[in-house]
């Protein structure tokens, strides 16, 4: 009588609350009671901590965000681009060669298909790989030949931040050639920013375009005597 009325009482109950009384419904419950039991002590900490939880979320979301503006290897490669049609109007006797080696090195490396970057998580890595995708060279396809991950080509970019640093210090001032002041004294090859654009040099050249007024004394006892200065 009792199983004939447990079976008239299951056979009642609809198909959601049949379900719920299986393995797999129980142990969602279990894993929603876990999670929510979870979120209500973290949140206890936070209202405890207030500062600790906030520098803790704003480092996750500087990670975050970082994580997701780590450049690819098409980014390079549009870099090596631009930085060649940069480069382009500059003419050659004024150009940095030290922007255009290594511009050149990457579209050379890019045409023959052996320009290689890796993401590391937070940042990338560009290197140059000994052989190309499409080369079927014996050496290239036998994995007991292939170089190391840490053997392989030597560096040549890293990517960080949305950028290639690298690539963006060899790109500053592309329209000085640094190899026309080879010949200079080594003080004389580069001048501090402070001695570029000062407010002491910028006087000192007014100064120099000021009147100069002798007085009696200096003259010998004649009339005062403006003398201008040179241009």
């Amino acid at each position: 009588m009792a199983a004939a009325a447990a079976a008239a009482g299951g056979a009642g109950r609809g198909l959601w609350a049949r379900l719920g009384d299986t393995r797999l419904a129980l142990w969602f419950r279990a894993l929603l009671r876990d999670y929510s039991s979870s979120l209500r002590d973290a949140a206890g900490a936070a209202r405890r901590r207030p500062l600790l939880s906030a520098a803790a979320v704003a480092g996750l979301a500087v990670t975050a965000g970082l994580a997701r503006s780590v450049p690819d290897g098409g980014s390079l490669e549009s870099a090596a681009v631009a930085a060649a049609a940069a480069l382009s109007p500059i003419p050659p006797g004024s150009r940095s060669p030290r922007a255009e080696r290594r511009v050149l090195r990457l579209l050379r490396l890019r045409e023959r298909g052996r320009l290689r970057v890796r993401s590391l998580g937070l940042l990338s890595v560009a290197a140059a790989e000994p052989d190309g995708t499409d080369a079927a060279l014996y050496r290239a396809r036998c994995p007991h030949l292939r170089p190391r991950p840490w053997e392989r080509g030597a560096l040549l970019d890293v990517g960080f931040a949305g950028r290639w640093w690298l690539l963006a210090a060899a790109l500053r001032d592309p329209d000085v050639n640094e190899e026309e002041f080879g010949h200079l004294p080594g003080p004389l090859r580069r001048l501090r920013p402070a001695e570029l654009r000062s407010e002491r040099n910028e006087r000192l050249h007014r100064e120099r375009l000021r009147a100069v007024v002798l007085s009696e004394a200096d003259i010998g006892g004649e009339e005062p005597l403006e003398i201008r200065g040179s241009v």
